[in-house]
């Protein structure tokens, strides 16, 4: 559904991030692959923050999961690694940010890097 605005009728910013939320909602949930190139843990927080690299191109996003699933990951995946990950889209309306919510992580093949002279 497209928004009639003007200058004259414009939209209030909460009204824009909840309609964007909701459409990216109805994306539903996806396997995606990539490198994760950074783990945040908080201490005594129960979500973990990854950030997921493509290894073919300069895109990523940032990945939330809870803690309990990414400890239960075997074997322990970590920064460098390649991933597969079942996700769902979300956008968190407050800050205005993408993220995917992981369900299951799955490890891939280690990711290193060449070192040129």
């Amino acid at each position: 559904m497209a928004l009639e605005t003007s200058a004259d009728k414009p939209v209030p910013v909460r009204t824009v991030a909840r309609l964007i939320g909701q459409w990216i909602s109805r994306l539903g949930r996806i396997w995606v692959e990539g490198q994760i190139t950074q783990i945040s843990r908080r201490p005594g927080q129960p979500t973990v923050f990854l950030t997921l690299r493509d290894p073919d191109a300069d895109v990523s996003l940032q990945v939330t999961c809870r803690q309990s699933l990414l400890d239960a990951v075997v074997p322990p995946i970590g920064e460098g690694q390649r991933v597969v990950i079942y996700a769902r889209p979300e956008f968190f309306v407050p800050r205005g940010q993408l993220s995917l919510v992981a369900e299951q992580i799955r490890p891939g093949d280690i990711v290193v890097a060449a070192i040129t002279a």
